[in-house]
């Protein structure tokens, strides 16, 4: 505004003041000009409200909608699937840990113990718990103590100084052995913290190795350590597992095998190797159960917190062996392989009238309890894992097949002569020329050209029909581990020097388990009784006391007639004069008893082909008393060094075997006693090859 703008107001003013008249002048105002989209401003405004009015509608149904979703997982979560999350949420401190089962125990046919799962104890301190807990106490009696006093106050403080007397570490020293300034450096107890400080206690709480883990007993019995578990000691736990013990280990290693670790994390879980351990794992084990167990940042089991399944203790067993026996026959292979300087021993006791292996034992054995004494030389069951030729102890079965054809009968006569007979270029010796003879005295002498001229007058597949029915070319019912089936070969009709080595014993493949069997079926009248080994099941005492039968898998085969009664009973009768005066096997003799059997000499077989001159394998199966059978025992020796005769060999194995089987079970006499036995110089030939 002007110098002059401002008098000229001025004057206006102070004339008006005075009452003089002035002249106000008009002031002309002029209308700004309105262009045409101001003008519907009106009618823009009104739309404009309108669609706020939608947007604003929108968004809370968009919120709403958003509400709806948030609220409805959180439903989810929270009431619908609540335990599957509450789950994922515990598994990041917890976790479920598998608890192995008792497991059965394994008894002889008259329940004396061959394996038992010993219970032993570990026990550990938590130094990190101890302390967890320690502070925790002394927060809480400090707490308590500021409280207005009253009955449940009074009440809580007992308990809480109660709990924290317990807690005295020379208390844990005085139960353990350990010296208490060892667990007051674990623990690192601080007393002068500031407990309101959850911070500084979390500063101060042990860590690194030894913090979750300080073992104070490593597997003892449960007795030592319920002393410790009983006084309920802050950070305390233990675990209790099953070790396996065998009272008769060398015995009884082969038949039932041992027990190793399947998981190397966690040293309480075993299972079956071996023999019957194996073969009746499942059975035995049960089902494992199942408990929750803390776990630290390094996934370490901390403590347990509660179980989650029970276990379920596995069946005890009940063998047909019998331990006496077991132990009997296994010292007398070990006196065979050390005085012969034998590669090892096997032999096989078998109750006749049932198939019942009533002992089975190899040498050399191990020691089931102690697994450093296993090597690749003691660990295999010969008995049932190798295969073999059996020479002479096969002619049974030959004059078996001769009887069954029809072609010959209990008096039919041989020619052997002159001692030896040639079969497409391949020479069939016997020891000397016996002339026309029997079949008594073929199984007596053991004739290799009376066994030949046999088998080479029946049809091509006689002979390989017979092996077979008798159980040759296949597995045992016994089903342990590594059993060889064996070979049976069907030679054609002009193989005729096959067809003739085949009825001695040479060209085809057996193991001891079979010839068992198969001489259990002249035995028992012709019949066929299936070996086993399981005599029953039951739930042990951990379950109940009720006695289970054999479940399915494991269930006997039925019995079956292979030959006529009529045709055992003439072999059976026919085999005694191998043990009588001039036969093989004088030192099988048992004094009071007729005994039938047949010896087996054989040369092992070379790797590089042919046989070797200088080795051989021995063998002696038979039956007692013969006039009514009770038992089969087969003896197997292989290479001895000293002798190579069956009839020398494994026939006074047998005798020391068989004589007290017979004394144990009360067998009666079925000949007069003479009080004499057969002694080695007493013998004419054993010659049997």
């Amino acid at each position: 505004m002007t110098t002059r703008n401002k008098k000229s107001i001025t004057t206006k003013v102070a004339n008006v003041m005075s009452g003089r008249p002035t002249k106000v002048p008009v002031l002309k105002v002029t209308a700004p000009r309105i262009n045409a989209s101001k003008r519907r401003s009106g009618a823009s405004r009104q739309g404009s409200i309108e669609e706020d009015a939608i947007r604003f509608k929108a968004i809370w149904i968009a919120m709403g909608l958003v509400f709806v979703a948030i609220f409805g997982r959180l439903a989810y979560i929270q009431v619908i699937n609540k335990s599957y999350y509450q789950g994922k949420g515990n598994s990041l401190i917890t976790t479920v840990k598998k608890e192995p089962s008792y497991r059965g125990m394994i008894t002889d046919r008259n329940n004396i113990p061959l394996a038992i799962s010993a219970p032993l104890t570990s026990a550990y301190f938590s130094p990190h718990d101890y302390a967890v807990e320690y502070y925790e106490l002394k927060a809480r009696q400090q707490e308590l103590q500021k409280s207005k006093p009253s009955k449940s106050v009074n009440r809580e403080l007992e308990r809480v100084a109660k709990r924290l007397q317990n807690m005295d570490l020379a208390k844990l020293s005085a139960l353990t052995g350990i010296s208490v300034s060892e667990f007051k450096n674990a623990v690192r107890i601080n007393d002068n913290i500031n407990l309101a400080d959850k911070e500084a206690i979390k500063a101060v709480l042990p860590t690194g190795a030894g913090s979750h883990y300080f073992p104070l007993m490593k597997n003892v019995q449960p007795e030592a350590a319920q002393p410790l578990i009983d006084a309920d000691f802050a950070g305390v736990s233990t675990d209790t597992f099953y070790q396996r013990y065998y009272p008769q280990p060398q015995p009884n290693a082969h038949l039932l095998g041992f027990m190793a670790r399947t998981n190397m994390t966690d040293g309480t879980h075993y299972q079956g190797q071996a023999g019957v351990e194996r073969v009746f794992n499942d059975m035995l084990s049960g089902k494992d159960g199942e408990v929750m167990v803390m776990r630290d940042a390094k996934n370490n089991s901390i403590k347990e917190i509660e179980q989650v399944k029970p276990e379920v203790a596995g069946k005890d067993l009940q063998l047909t062996v019998d331990s006496r026996l077991q132990y009997i026959l296994y010292q007398e292979l070990e006196k065979v392989g050390r005085v012969q300087q034998a590669r090892w021993a096997a032999g096989m006791i078998v109750d006749v009238n049932s198939g019942e292996v009533m002992a089975m034992s190899n040498w050399p054995s191990f020691n089931a309890n102690d697994l450093n004494s296993l090597t690749n030389e003691n660990q295999r069951n010969h008995a049932v894992m190798d295969v073999f030729e059996p020479g002479s102890v096969m002619k049974p079965i030959t004059v078996a097949a001769g009887l069954k054809s029809g072609k010959y009968n209990a008096n039919s006569l041989i020619n052997t002569s002159p001692g030896s007979m040639v079969v497409q270029g391949y020479t069939i010796r016997d020891h000397g020329n016996l002339g026309t003879i029997s079949l008594r005295t073929l199984l007596q002498k053991s004739s290799n050209v009376g066994s030949a001229k046999i088998a080479l007058s029946l049809p091509a597949s006689a002979m390989s029909d017979m092996q077979k029915a008798f159980g040759f070319g296949a597995k045992t019912n016994l089903k342990l581990p590594g059993e060889s089936a064996g070979l049976v070969p069907t030679p054609e009709q002009n193989e005729i020097a096959r067809r003739a080595t085949v009825s001695y014993g040479y060209g085809l493949q057996v193991t001891l388990a079979q010839l068992a069997q198969a001489y259990s079926v002249l035995g028992a009248g012709g019949v066929m009784h299936p070996l086993t080994l399981l005599k029953s099941t039951r739930d042990n005492a951990l379950n109940s006391s009720s006695t289970n039968n054999v479940s399915v898998p494991f269930a006997k085969p039925a019995a079956k007639q292979v030959i006529k009664t009529s045709d055992a009973l003439t072999i059976v009768d026919m085999m005694t004069s191998v043990t009588e005066p001039g036969g093989t096997a004088t030192l099988a003799a048992i004094d009071g008893y007729r005994v039938a059997g047949k010896t087996g000499t054989a040369r092992r077989t070379n790797p590089k082909g042919g046989y070797y001159d200088d080795q051989y394998r021995t063998a002696f199966v038979g039956i007692a008393p013969a006039s009514n059978p009770r038992f089969v025992v087969a003896i197997m020796v292989e290479d001895p060094r000293v002798d190579k005769f069956g009839g020398l060999v494994a026939a006074p194995v047998f005798r020391s075997v068989m004589k007290e089987a017979l004394r144990l079970y009360n067998v009666p006499f079925d000949k007069p006693l003479s009080g004499k036995e057969t002694t080695a110089a007493s013998i004419e030939s054993v010659n049997d090859l």
